[in-house]
């Protein structure tokens, strides 16, 4: 326990240090509340929104997807450890159809299972790239639920495949040149089909068209206003903003539509309430933000 301690303290005190940068005029004030606490999730990594306001969150410690009601109060579970239809091991990321289907990036089976909008399980997609299996960190669904695209650890790489399950192309590579990845993370669509993936290592966000053809890189390594340290998270609202979540840094920074930035989410007192932030949802004024280290959600009331 003194171990874990030290490790946030240094954590939180590094991570204060380099967003102190950041002008009051660049703090949004915004109201939080805790939807999901402690006790009831381990390790938690990504969100989702379904039509209905459920809101479904990769519980990756507990080997589920835990669901709760518009209210934040838990109504039930997907999966349980394993490797069997409808089991997961170590999940990390989730995406959402238009028809209420939940996909899940099950890492440890390097896989994705699909369950229906009623929470029975209905395929499971396993990922080969090269004759090697793949490893999934984050799915995304087309607007029409025709196609998964799926960042990969192991590749560095965007995979794309349809919902049935089949290959369809794939982009990227290990490598610091745009269109390239060191670690791709969490992956998030427009509306007009545009992909934006999280490229970790490389402290930035690229921006693609569904056939990988890059399209912008926003962000790079550094503690200023529109630049990253470990960027986890992003999220796009309707109006084109991005928002990308720093889990070292404790900050998440809402960019415009052509990557500018424009401001740092915080409180009252302008400072950042975040703790390890890491997989987002956005929808209208809703936004939503996982915690990993402290285990919980917390949903923010976004300016207009």
């Amino acid at each position: 326990m003194t171990s874990n301690r030290k490790f946030l303290g240094l954590y939180a005190l590094f991570g204060l240090a380099l967003v102190a940068t950041v002008a009051a005029q660049d703090v949004a004030t915004v109201r939080y509340t805790t939807l999901a606490k402690p006790d009831l999730l381990s390790m938690p990594s990504d969100v989702a929104l379904g039509a209905g306001g459920q809101i479904y969150v990769v519980d990756g410690g507990n080997h589920q997807i835990a669901v709760f009601d518009a209210a934040g109060t838990r109504v039930t579970s997907l999966g349980m450890h394993g490797g069997e239809d409808g089991q997961l091991n170590g999940p990390v990321g989730i995406g959402i159809s238009n028809r209420g289907e939940i996909y899940v990036a099950d890492r440890g089976n390097q896989r994705v299972v699909m369950f229906a909008a009623d929470g029975s399980p209905r395929r499971v997609i396993d990922l080969e790239e090269d004759g090697e299996a793949a490893t999934p960190i984050d799915v995304a669904v087309s607007a029409n639920g025709k196609e998964l695209f799926i960042t990969t650890n192991n590749s560095h790489r965007v995979l794309v495949y349809s919902n049935q399950g089949t290959f369809l192309r794939a982009w990227g590579g290990e490598g610091e040149d745009p269109g390239q990845f060191r670690f791709p993370g969490a992956i998030a669509l427009d509306r007009a089909g545009s992909v934006y993936v999280v490229d970790v290592l490389n402290s930035r966000v690229q921006k693609f068209d569904p056939n990988g053809n890059i399209l912008g890189t926003f962000g790079k390594r550094g503690g200023q206003p529109g630049t990253f340290f470990r960027p986890k998270g992003v999220a796009v609202d309707a109006g084109g903003r991005i928002y990308v979540s720093d889990s070292y840094l404790g900050a998440v920074q809402v960019l415009g539509p052509a990557g500018e930035f424009l401001y740092t989410l915080g409180d009252a007192n302008g400072t950042t309430e975040f703790e390890t932030p890491v997989g987002m949802a956005v929808n209208g004024q809703r936004l939503l933000v996982v915690e990993m280290l402290p285990g919980r959600v917390q949903m923010l009331e976004l300016q207009k």
